[in-house]
Parts: C-alpha cells; sequence; structure tokens
C-alpha cells in the first residue's frame, strides 16, 4: 500500500497548498503534516495518518496549534526533540460535534481503488469546513490560554503549557500557581512518567529562576 501513499500526497498537498497550507516534511513516514503560521507565534496544524492497512488508508485527519516559543520550552523542559501542539482536535470528534454521526467510519478512508484528486478534494473541503472553524478560535496567545483553562479536568501537559505561558505573558503568580498544580500530580505516578514530570518541572524553574515550591 506504499504506492496508494505516494500518488495520494500528491493530490491532498496540492488541494491543501490552494488552502493556505504549506507541507511540513518530517521524519514521521506514517504521519503527514501541513502547517500555517499565524501571528504572535501560533502555528496552525493538519495531521494526516498514512500508516498503509490492508484495505488501503485511515487518514483520521485532526487539527492542531502550537505556539513557538511554548512547544519549544515544554520539549526543551522534558528533555525530548520535539515540542507538542497545545491544543487539538480530531476531525471525527468536530465532525460529530455538528451533528453528523459517523466520523469514524470510512468518510476519511481512501482505497485503491479511488480516484486520489477526488479524495484529496473531499478531504481538504472537511478540513475547511470542520477544522478551521477549530483553529479560528486561538487567534492569539489569551485565547489558547482561556481555552485549557476551561478544561476539566486539567491534564499535566495542559498546566505545564499553562505555566509557561503565564511565564512568558509574565503573570508569575498564575505560573506558579499552575506549577505547583503540575507537581501535585506527579505523586504515585509510575517511575518513568514520575521522572520526566519531575524532570519538567526542575527544567522549568532553573529557566525562570524561581524558587523550589
Amino acid at each position: 500500500m506504499r504506492e496508494l501513499v505516494d500518488g495520494f500526497l500528491p493530490h491532498i498537498t496540492h488541494e491543501l497548498d490552494r488552502q493556505g497550507w504549506t507541507f511540513a516534511p518530517g521524519d514521521e513516514e506514517d504521519h503527514a503534516f501541513f502547517v500555517k503560521p499565524k501571528s504572535g507565534g501560533l502555528v496552525y496544524y493538519v495531521g494526516l495518518d498514512l500508516a498503509p492497512r490492508d484495505y488501503g488508508l485511515s487518514l483520521n485527519p485532526s487539527v492542531s496549534v502550537r505556539h513557538e516559543t511554548i512547544s519549544r520550552l515544554a520539549a526543551q523542559f522534558y528533555g525530548v526533540a520535539d515540542g507538542a501542539s497545545i491544543v487539538g482536535a480530531s476531525l471525527a470528534d468536530l465532525f460529530d460535534a455538528e451533528g453528523r454521526e459517523g466520523g469514524l467510519v470510512p468518510r476519511w478512508s481512501v482505497f485503491p481503488s479511488d480516484d486520489l484528486a477526488v479524495a484529496a478534494r473531499s478531504v481538504a473541503s472537511d478540513i475547511q469546513r470542520y477544522g478551521v472553524p477549530f483553529l479560528e478560535r486561538f487567534a492569539s496567545l489569551h485565547e489558547v490560554v482561556s481555552y485549557l483553562e476551561a478544561r476539566a479536568p486539567k491534564s499535566r501537559f495542559d498546566l505545564g503549557h499553562l505555566a509557561i505561558a503565564y511565564a512568558e505573558l509574565g503573570d508569575m503568580p498564575r505560573c506558579e500557581s499552575r506549577i505547583i498544580s503540575y507537581s501535585s500530580l506527579i505523586v504515585g505516578q509510575p517511575p518513568f512518567v514520575a521522572e520526566q514530570a519531575e524532570k519538567f518541572v526542575t527544567n522549568f524553574r532553573w529557566h525562570y529562576g524561581l524558587s523550589e515550591g
């Protein structure tokens, strides 16, 4: 099925290019990412699953938002090569939220018998219709922060991103509050998770010159 990937990728790249997306080559052979830089350090992402399956492809499109500084610092604090997106959603969830049940059935599957140009146009159209409105909620870092704060319960990754965001915005009381909440979630975690989380907190406090809580 690798030939199906090689045949489909130029078509979806062309269709998304027409919407202003740029293909972002990476090391993940089974995933394709497209980016659209915005103001204030925000970058919108589209992700597609290109893992070959016996029947063809199940693209599972997703959309997400990164912030150049926050994602870079989060990666640095965790000791990993690449920072993660701050917020995101699968196209299936956004599709279903519109009352169109069935986002997980083969709407975004590609089969060897398909006209690949037509399939690419359909996927790109759905990304524009269902994914872009979600992304456009985040026109500034403040809107990203508000979205993360509204989540309940917040994951440690959300809390870590919030702590960095508040530090970068100069709001150190909220920054300290979020890093303390983050630290409280380390207790009882498996050793690998706890070690990574403790590394984050240590590096975070060193970077921003904060004393141990």
